[in-house]
């Protein structure tokens, strides 16, 4: 009797596989963030082989606008000099110096602005309709009455000729809706990842910087440096627009992606 009753535990184990054998693992993306943190060196010289490697026997678009974010949040790192940069310049109300030049594929660090721009070129490498969504994320963003932007809806440059935004420069972002089966989905991967975790956030000058970052184009740290102590959250891949309107608010109304668009004075409220 155990062992009839073994096979038929078996027999449907089968069945319920051979309907759905991709279901679980696309839902929870287990397989695809394992593939995006262990992709070697090697397979990303250049943005189409790092595309073709990480896509390869891929079939939907939901799964490859994954595995490119996933590779992003792991192995790319969050310029700590740079927001230090704005932060100071937020608390002493003056504009913060423009970002150094950067390529973020070679040196593998950038702004949030880099992480979304980056992740536009792989995504359209793979074939996949994405924007770029600038505009302000943080927490509990707060500003009196008196520094309250007038032009929000209006471009960051446009903020800064008007002198207004100062005190905002630390919450300064750009992000990702990618087009999935003919929809739009919000896609932070600069806050994909998972901790307070950046790196160089220690360099004092520029000019420290600027060396760094030469550095690091010569030579890319190992992958496991790259990946050590981070985690993915998943709040922030296919964002609930809700949700996601809590902490990112864009320059433009409409990638709020809700029925009726929140204000300004809303937002910073919450």
């Amino acid at each position: 009797m155990k062992f009839f009753m073994s096979k038929l535990f078996l027999c449907f184990c089968l069945i319920v596989v051979s309907i759905c054998p991709l279901d679980a693992q696309s839902q929870t993306f287990g397989y695809l963030d394992a593939k995006a943190k262990r992709t070697p060196l090697r397979e990303a010289q250049t943005k189409e082989n790092l595309v073709q490697y990480l896509t390869k026997d891929l079939t939907t678009d939901t799964q490859k606008a994954r595995i490119i974010a996933a590779w992003m949040a792991y192995q790319i790192q969050r310029n700590g000099f740079l927001r230090k940069q704005r932060i100071e310049a937020s608390n002493n109300n003056r504009q913060a110096p423009e970002p150094l030049p950067n390529d973020i594929f070679k040196t593998r660090i950038g702004s949030p602005e880099q992480f979304a721009d980056l992740y536009q070129e792989l995504c359209t490498l793979a074939g996949l309709e994405t924007v770029v969504i600038p505009g302000y994320a943080g927490y509990n963003i707060r500003i009196s009455r008196y520094e309250e932007p007038k032009y929000v809806a209006f471009s960051v440059m446009l903020h800064y000729l008007v002198g207004t935004n100062y005190p905002l420069q630390r919450y300064l972002a750009s992000w990702n809706a990618v087009r999935i089966d003919g929809e739009w989905k919000l896609v932070d991967t600069y806050w994909m990842i998972d901790g307070d975790i950046y790196e160089a956030q220690d360099i004092r000058t520029e000019r420290q910087m600027r060396t760094f970052l030469k550095r690091r184009e010569q030579r890319i740290p190992s992958v496991t440096a790259l990946v050590r102590g981070k985690n993915i959250d998943d709040d922030f891949f296919f964002a609930k627009p809700r949700t996601f309107i809590k902490t990112h608010y864009p320059n433009d109304s409409q990638w709020q992606l809700l029925p009726v668009p929140q204000s300004w004075s809303n937002f910073i409220s919450n």
